[in-house]
């Protein structure tokens, strides 16, 4: 376009330059012109009619974007002349069909201009049919077809004709026409107007358009369709009508907003629907450049039609909803894979969001309320939304109180949104001036220094990621600037340099958003209705957010009544519990998921709706408690409320939760299920009212256990309209109170209210003890007068001895509740105060009172002289003497107390901190949290508590208010439980030393039975204290005993006994003296006591320590040994005596440990030295045990990480003592056991370094460029120890330094000397396996080397909460740089190591660990030379086996142990009942191993799975891709994990000089290509391996109905090893290479099988022979019917080959080919082979004496063999030969004396012979 004659002639050369050669047009510019066309149609008779026209004026580009019809801005006349001059165009040139005159117009000066003529019909045709009602297509055919135009109808009814009429009688440039209506067509085009209509091009999801009576139109594509790059931009065309152009406008506007095209491509449709509605439109002012303009200048923008605020907010909902759903898919695949972590959803249900727009930056915080609802959160205010997905996947949100529709799509450009219908780009904003990494890794170097320019696309800095290094290149050009140093650690996102950009202009200033946007609230929301806050309250049971706290006291608001609120509480309860049930029975989250996955795999939305509630169980468990304590208030609230008929159920199981997580919603609904189980006050009242009438003797009443509604109860019949009921209810009251004391005289006043009384202590003699007095008075307010009427009459007594101190008390009960008890009780108190002088002068101790709560318990107050008469809240609630029954005084002294809720009223419990220690810690050093300790003290009026049963009542008892009293959170994982318990009935005995005994006895056992819960609840001492009356003449007091099992010095909970001596005068004991045993009573040297309760000792602190970790001081195992060996010989003695068998009593000292200490020659020597004095972090004992199996005692090495030193960690001194420790244990071969928990190797740094380093930077003032090395000054390094570093002089800003080379240190065993010590007790671990029997018990963590020691040392029993590992996960999430793995377990806790072979047995605690152990060792003989312990067993050897292995598959621990039979009935297995434990029971499922005993003779046992196993592999976290892998194990198939573990159980049994029993029933080995690459063949020969060398007889036999053929029978046959192997098999049992139908497919085929037809069948016979005998034409009729008959019998021959076969597999042939021994009938085997055992371990005994007397293997083989022979020919000469049993009896008594003859005569012989032999050798030199 040229403006002028330059721009002219510059234009004409430019495009003649374009395009050479072509021809050129010029045409004259017309601005501000109309574009008005013509619809005209000719036809062949030379006719021509216009049908009006277009206005087509809104064009971009030249591009028409819409069309209307009929043209409004040129006069009807003016139009009539275009439509005449088209006419003559037309037939001018003899045009026919249909075309459009295309004009241009100029409104101004009304003129109009030919532009062309279209000979086509147009796109926008359907305008004027749509004005005109002319199907133009339809004329467009009629004209072709050679009609006038006169004759076509439509035309006629145009032209206002009959349709039909005959023709000829219309003039088309005169007629007129009538037009009634307007149309307005809109152009849909894949065009983006926010680009200035640059085309677009992809895939199109879907097209919505709803066609009604006013607008019509079509799309080109559809759903699942798309645009590519070289189609034309349209693909839809709208037509609206209406009355007027402004209707149809209407209407075309209306259809646009309804449309929506949703998918990777642009649409113009929402900028159209702007355009309409602009004014130039509306007035029809318009003109060809006017859209140009718009879009040059940008007035019209889609977003303008929205609020910023509604764009944003719109925009955070849909990114926050495709975040949660994209999350939750991804959960979604990862449980279907078996991922098990629950980590990804602790971020799915609150996450931060940031958004920018228009150069403002929004950060919110998105959190989800619901399942479809979020809240919004920005700058401290909120905004909730809900949405709702529709089936076209669009969203309707509902925010700010209004409905939208709300379509979104992530583009590269960024977000583009449809908010009703209104389109919006909200662009991804980059600030180019940051250089951030996209790897994780660390910093190598920076390429330029600070200030350098740096060109865009080229490296800046090198990173080390992955071990490569890789260079980062700049986005942009500009001055660097380096964030970071070299060395330092990056994370994927991190700055790395700024830029100062070359090009300032690429650089975009973006501000944070401050202020509130309109939509947002501040604070929560709150609910309309009951409904509502109930269900938002459940969504948060379900693991949503929302503000709880305060929907909680609107759910009860909002309520209709109790029964409403009661039925919401405890639904909401039950959706909390039905999240955590299935996890709190789990022993881990990730068991817990597996086995959900497992029962969902349908269902895996519903295992990822419960993982995220029960990640949310920290919130969810607030709102448990919080609607607890609402229950509580419902009686006050709604009054009486029905009781829904599960919420005791509910709350039954609430408080069985385990754990400290839901330790505050167990108390609680343990104290509401104990209040809803009682009776109702008026039945306890009149109860009691009843008792009080029918009582006669009340001093035996105050003393009654039948009183159980207790002394609390009393105090509400203190106004009882009965004057009777009244004075019993006092008197009772007192001398209940009292109990403890002495009543010398009551009297009660009932009408008065008054009691008085005086008491004695009881525990002092009568003459020392000061006369007490007492005064009880019922008022309905304290006042001055009360209190001087009290004191008036305390003042009159005479208290005798010890007149002069503090004696008297003083009880007030006031008569009715107080509407303000904190009120009534401060009053109280200043009136006591106030009288403090009057109270002193009548000496009273104490003043109490009493306040009564209607139906619940009374209020205790005490307000004692020593305080003043101020009260104590220490003792509030508490009866009056409950103080110094509880011994209070001793706990206060050391620790600020702290009363916890208790069940039992007569139970109290404490949480005692130490108190601040005098000793600030040095500056800069770690304040040491204050220890804790939790008190229970209670008082116990039974008086059966040193009986069996009353003793471990009272036990239990504390350990379930312990139990609730650790799930406090006020209480660390760390506190010491001490528990003390006052008796008050008194016991009768000749001696203190009669009851201590009792009283030992009883502990031990009680001791044995609960270790695990003393353990697990941390008791660290128990009191008892008893008043013993012993029986003499003179009257004497009754002695106070205290009772004690103490670990405080250091020993596990050992047993003492005190005698106390109480002050007369104050009734507090003076000091505790121990009773020796020996004399009864103190000894003249005893040391006695009197001090409070200690603070934390140094064994108190270590053992806290350890608990910290989750384990036990190493030091406390000892206390479990010998606990659980009394609880060995308990079971066994017990076992003995319903067996009718005679058996000793359990040995004193069952155990004994002398530890072992390392001296500076480097060699153990025993030590008894203090516990925990220790200065290594390892331990050990030599310990000596009396079992059943050996009761005279065995003897074992004990080695122990002490945890609580240096985290257990291993040094050079750790190294060195595992070493010597294990090396003592070979030496003297008996058992080495190892209890590990530990840290790995040690490492350290030499920290006297550290204050003396210096940095040679290379820029001081720029740290970021980093150093060259570090240095010490000269001063510093002449200061050191010669040889603590390398160093060499350097020069560093102008002075000399000395630059560090090497760091050595002076402490040895800091670094890689550790590890060089890790290596040598993994080798000693290693040999001490080989040559000795080893155990590991994993009790906490063990990293690194402690580990590999387990693993070296092959039997491991793994604590659940003892993960092996090599590296801690929190390592392993740094190198992966994501929260992977959440806890240890998953690297190596029992879910890894058991199901891998690594763990034998798991143990639940520590206490079953060390049981286990016991129990393990109750199989090994006592050292390696010695032959397995024979026990005397109550199951007889000579019964039948009566569990019989079916056909079918079946569970092979049932024939080993014994099981219930289909009537009930016990049927016992093959060995001694409950003698079976099996080992490696997660690994391996298709083989079973263990040990058991046979007749009191241990075995290692190996059997065989008949039924389908599965080996589970598990998903690997730190993979997203990997899952869970399911494999398939048929029954009787060795597979490689199998075959494994049957070679490893033979080597262990070889270890622990266990003869074998294996019970044969394998088909062979798994071949397939998978088990192949999985070393089948490898394992398979260990089995042959292990065989070969073991030690000891080795028993194997195949079981009736069980079978071994192939290569299973080829690694068992006993030529592996004839000197020890045995194979036998029951007369239904199967041997041979293949199974019988496997041989008949190649020894015995149907050919063959018709062979024996043709032989056997008559039919065949009689066949054959006519066939012989046949003529030719009726052979084939015979041939016919012999072939039908053999495929007839062909099922039933086979039947007989597989017969055949079978018979070559059975047990006849195998003993008459030599390959068993014998054929031993299954309920027999039992005895057979005990004797057989007993022979074999007798006759190898003899063999190995004989072989130990030769020189060389040869020389003891060829001896073996001889003693062998000689000893046949002695057994055969009894007659005794082929008979086990009686073989063994005269091997073990009348014969004992001719064997051993026989051996120390072949002994002779081949030592003579070897003597021999060298004489030979020497005269030979």
């Amino acid at each position: 376009m040229s403006a002028n004659a330059d721009e002219l002639q510059n234009n004409f050369f430019q495009v003649q330059n374009e395009v050479p050669g072509s021809p050129m047009f010029m045409m004259q510019l017309c601005t501000n012109a109309r574009h008005l066309e013509v619809q005209v149609i000719g036809d062949e008779h030379g006719k021509a009619v216009a049908l009006n026209g277009r206005d087509c004026s809104t064009q971009r580009r030249f591009q028409k974007i819409f069309e209307e019809g009929p043209p409004t801005i040129a006069p009807v006349d003016r139009f009539h002349e275009m439509e005449k001059a088209a006419q003559r165009l037309v037939q001018s040139i003899g045009y026919i069909g249909a075309g459009t005159v295309e004009y241009l117009y100029n409104a101004a000066d009304d003129k109009y201009y030919f532009l062309e003529l279209n000979p086509r019909l147009q796109v926008e045709h359907p305008v004027t049919e749509g004005i005109t009602q002319v199907n133009m297509p339809a004329t467009q055919l009629q004209v072709a077809m050679g009609l006038p135009l006169d004759r076509i109808p439509d035309i006629r009814r145009f032209y206002m004709k009959d349709p039909n009429g005959p023709g000829g009688d219309i003039d088309f440039f005169e007629d007129p026409y009538d037009l009634n209506n307007h149309i307005i067509a809109a152009r849909i085009t894949a065009e983006n107007p926010d680009e200035g209509f640059k085309p677009t091009s992809g895939s199109i999801e879907r097209v919505k358009f709803q066609p009604t009576s006013n607008v019509w139109g079509y799309f080109s594509v559809g759903a699942n369709g798309g645009i590519h790059e070289y189609a034309d931009s349209q693909f839809g065309h709208l037509f609206a009508k209406g009355a007027t152009r402004e209707e149809a406008r209407k209407n075309l506007v209306m259809a646009l907003k309804d449309v929506e095209v949703r998918g990777e491509i642009r649409t113009t449709v929402e900028y159209l629907a702007q355009l309409l509605e602009t004014d130039a439109f509306k007035q029809n002012t318009i003109d060809t450049s006017w859209l140009d303009g718009i879009i040059r200048e940008k007035s019209v923008k889609v977003q303008e039609l929205l609020d910023d605020e509604d764009i944003v907010v719109g925009a955070v909902v849909a990114r926050a909803y495709a975040h949660i759903q994209d999350d939750e898919q991804s959960m979604l695949e990862n449980l279907q894979k078996g991922q098990v972590s629950l980590q990804p959803l602790i971020s799915m249900t609150s996450f931060p969001m940031e958004l920018t727009y228009k150069d403002t930056k929004y950060i919110f915080t998105v959190t989800r309320t619901s399942a479809s609802s979020i809240r919004l959160t920005i700058n401290g205010r909120n905004v909730d939304a809900t949405f709702r997905e529709q089936s076209d996947k669009s969203l309707i949100v509902n925010w700010g109180g209004k409905q939208r529709r709300l379509v979104a799509r992530e583009e590269p450009l960024g977000l583009r949104m449809s908010l009703d219908g209104t389109t919006v780009l909200l662009p991804t904003v980059y600030d180019p001036s940051e250089l951030r990494t996209d790897v994780t890794g660390k910093v190598v170097r920076y390429l330029f220094e600070e200030g350098d320019e740096v060109e865009a696309g080229k490296p800046y800095v090198e990173v080390e990621a992955m071990k490569m290094i890789m260079a980062l290149k700049a986005s942009e050009t500009g001055k660097i600037k380096p964030s970071l140093s070299p060395g330092s650690i990056i994370n994927a996102g991190d700055l790395l340099a700024s830029l100062d950009l070359k090009d300032p202009s690429k650089s975009k200033q973006i501000s944070t958003f401050d202020g509130a946007l309109g939509s947002t609230v501040e604070g929560s929301i709150q609910v309309e209705s009951f409904d509502e806050a109930k269900a938002r309250l459940m969504n948060v049971m379900d693991g949503f957010e929302d503000d709880y706290t305060s929907l909680v006291p609107q759910l009860l608001e909002l309520s209709e009544d109790g029964a409403t609120a009661s039925a919401a509480v405890n639904e909401l309860l039950n959706a909390y519990l039905h999240a955590e049930i299935p996890f709190a029975s789990a022993s881990s989250r990730d068991e817990a998921v597996a086995t959900l996955i497992k029962a969902n795999k349908e269902t895996l939305g519903h295992v990822l709706n419960l993982g995220r509630a029960h990640v949310a169980s920290q919130r969810r468990s607030v709102l448990a408690a919080t609607l607890l304590r609402s229950l509580l208030t419902f009686s006050d609230r709604y009054g009486d409320v029905p009781v829904s008929d599960t919420l005791p159920s509910v709350l039954q199981q609430l408080g069985e939760l385990p754990g400290k997580n839901y330790g505050e919603v167990a108390l609680l609904a343990s104290t509401l299920a104990k209040e809803m189980s009682t009776s109702p006050f008026e039945q306890r009242q009149a109860e009691l009212r009843s008792m009080l009438l029918g009582s006669v003797d009340r001093e035996a009443l105050s003393v009654s256990g039948s009183l159980s509604a207790g002394v609390d109860l009393l105090a509400s019949l203190f106004t009882d309209p009965d004057e009777a009921v009244r004075e019993a209810a006092f008197e009772v009251y007192i001398r209940r109170v009292y109990r403890a004391h002495r009543i010398v005289d009551i009297s009660v006043d009932p009408d008065a209210g008054e009691v008085k009384w005086s008491f004695q202590f009881r525990d002092t003699p009568q003459d020392q003890s000061p006369i007490r007095h007492g005064y009880m008075a019922l008022v309905d307010g304290v006042s001055s007068e009360a209190v001087h009427k009290a004191t008036s009459y305390l003042a009159g007594q005479d208290s005798g001895p010890g007149a002069a101190s503090m004696t008297n008390v003083i009880h007030f009960a006031f008569s009715e509740q107080a509407e303000d008890e904190t009120k009534r009780v401060q009053e109280s108190e200043a009136v006591f105060t106030s009288a403090a002088e009057a109270l002193r002068m009548s000496k009273v101790r104490m003043v109490n009172l009493l306040t009564p709560r209607g139906q619940e318990f009374p209020a205790y107050y005490t307000f004692q002289e020593c305080d003043t008469y101020v009260e104590d809240p220490l003792r509030r609630d508490m009866r009056p003497t409950f103080p110094q029954l509880l011994e209070l005084s001793r706990l206060s002294e050391n620790f600020d107390l702290k009363r916890l809720d208790s069940v039992g009223r007569n139970v109290q419990m404490y949480l005692g901190v130490e108190k601040e220690r005098g000793d600030a810690p040095p500056p800069g050093a770690r304040k040491r949290p204050r220890p804790q300790a939790i008190f229970l003290r209670a008082i116990s009026h039974s008086s059966d508590v040193l009986g069996e049963t009353g003793a471990e009542r009272l036990l239990l008892q504390s350990f379930d208010e312990l139990e609730r009293t650790l799930l406090d959170p006020n209480v660390a994982d760390t506190v010491s439980a001490r528990l003390f318990v006052h008796v008050l009935p008194e016991f009768t005995a000749n001696t203190p030393l009669e009851v201590v005994q009792m009283f030992k006895s009883r502990m031990r056992m009680l001791l044995a039975r609960h270790a695990s819960r003393l353990i697990n609840l941390k008791v660290d001492e128990i009191e008892v204290k008893v008043r013993v009356a012993i029986e003499t003449e003179d009257n004497s007091p009754p002695l106070s005993l205290r009772l004690m099992a103490s670990s405080m010095s250091g020993e596990w909970l050992s047993l003492d006994a005190y005698l106390e001596y109480p002050d007369p005068i104050t009734g507090m004991t003076k000091q505790f003296c121990p009773i020796d045993e020996a004399e009864g009573v103190p000894g003249p040297n005893a040391m006695c006591l009197m001090e409070p309760y200690k603070t934390s000792t140094r064994v108190q602190m270590k053992r806290s320590a350890a608990r910290r970790i989750g384990t036990t001081y190493a030091y406390d195992y000892l206390g479990l040994f010998e606990i659980d060996i009394l609880k060995e010989w308990a079971n066994h003695i017990d076992g003995m005596q319903l067996a009718g068998l005679t058996v000793e009593d359990t040995p004193e000292g069952v155990f004994s440990a002398t530890e072992l200490v390392m001296g500076a020659d480097g060699k153990l020597s025993p030590s008894d030295r203090l516990v925990g004095t220790n200065d290594i972090g390892m331990v050990g004992w030599h310990c000596t045990m009396k079992t059943p199996e050996y009761p005279e005692g065995r003897e074992i090495v004990i080695i122990a990480n002490d945890v609580t030193f240096q985290s257990g960690s291993f040094g050079v001194k750790e190294d060195d003592f595992f070493y010597a420790a294990s090396s003592y244990a070979r030496e003297r071969g008996i058992p080495r056991i190892y209890l590990s928990s530990n840290s790995g190797a040690r490492i350290g740094l030499v920290e006297e370094l550290k204050p003396m380093l210096n940095v040679a930077w290379k820029d001081p003032a720029n740290p970021a460029q980093g150093f060259d090395y570090l240095y010490l000054t000269q001063e510093d390094f002449a200061n050191l120890k010669p040889g603590t570093v390398v160093a060499h002089e350097a020069s560093y800003n102008g002075a000399t330094v000395m630059a560090l080379d090497d760091v050595i240190g002076t402490e040895h065993g800091i670094g890689v000397e550790n590890l060089r010590g890790s290596g040598m007790i993994a080798g000693e671990t290693s040999r001490a396996y080989d040559e000795i029997f080893t155990l590991s018990y994993v009790s906490g963590r063990s990293v690194g080397i402690g580990a590999y020691l387990v693993r070296l040392g092959q039997r491991t029993i793994q604590m659940k909460n003892g993960p092996m590992l090599l590296t801690g996960f929190n390592a392993l999430n740094k190198l992966l740089g994501r929260e992977v793995y959440t806890s240890q377990d998953q690297l190596g806790g029992p879910q890894v190591m058991f199901p891998n072979g690594v763990t034998h047995q798991l143990a639940e605690d520590d206490k079953d660990g060390i049981a286990k152990i016991v129990r393990w060792l109750s199989y090994v003989p006592k050292d390696i030379n010695s032959p397995p312990p024979r026990t005397p067993m109550s199951d007889p050897v000579d019964r039948e086996v009566a569990w019989v292995p079916p056909p079918q598959p079946y569970d092979p621990r049932n024939f080993l142990t014994g099981n219930v039979g289909a009537d009930g009935s016990y049927l016992a297995g093959f060995f001694d009942k409950n003698s079976f434990e099996e080992s490696l029971a997660g690994w391996g499922k298709s083989v079973v191993v263990g040990r058991a005993k046979l007749g009191g003779i241990p075995m290692g046992v190996i059997a065989v799975e008949t039924r389908l196993m599965e080996q589970i592999i598990p998903a690997d976290p730190a993979n997203p891709d990997s899952r869970e892998a399911v494999q398939l194990q048929a029954g009787q198939v060795w597979f490689p994990d199998s075959a494994f573990k049957t070679a490893q159980a033979i080597q262990d049994f070889r270890g622990e000089n266990l003869p074998v029993m294996i019970f044969a029933n394998w088909r062979g080995f798994s071949g397939g290509t998978r088990d192949m690459y999985g070393e089948i063949l490898k394992y398979g020969a260990m089995i042959v391996d292990a065989l070969r060398v073991h030690n000891m007889p080795v028993f194997v036999y195949i079981p009736v109905n069980g079978e071994l053929r192939g290569g299973a029978w080829v690694v068992i046959d006993p030529t592996i090893n004839p000197a020890k192997m045995e194979m036998y098999a029951d007369r239904e049992a199967r041997g041979g290479i293949l199974e019988p139908p496997g041989i008949c497919e190649v020894k015995f085929r149907a050919a063959d099988q018709i062979k024996v037809m043709q032989r056997l069948d008559p039919v065949l016979k009689e066949l054959n022979q006519e066939l012989t005998n046949a003529p030719p034409e009726a052979a084939d009729d015979i041939q016919a019917q012999i072939k039908e008959r053999e495929e007839n019998l062909l099922p039933f021959y086979t039947q007989v080959a597989i017969e055949f076969a079978d018979l070559h597999d059975r047990s006849g042939r195998m003993q008459a080919k030599g390959v068993i021994r014998d054929t031993i009938n299954w309920r027999n085997s039992r005895s057979y082979f005990y004797w057989r055992l007993r022979r074999r371990l007798a006759e190898d005994a003899l063999v190995e004496k004989v072989q130990k007397a030769a020189v060389t293997s040869a020389m003891a083989e060829e001896a073996g063999a001889a003693f062998k022979l000689k000893l046949d020919g002695m057994l055969s000469t009894e007659g005794i030969y082929g008979d086990d049993r009686a073989t063994t009896e005269w091997l073990e008594g009348t014969g004992a004396e001719k064997a051993a003859e026989a051996v120390k005569e072949v002994a002779t012989g081949a030592l003579q012979k070897a003597i021999a032999e060298m004489e030979a050798r020497l005269a030979q030199l």
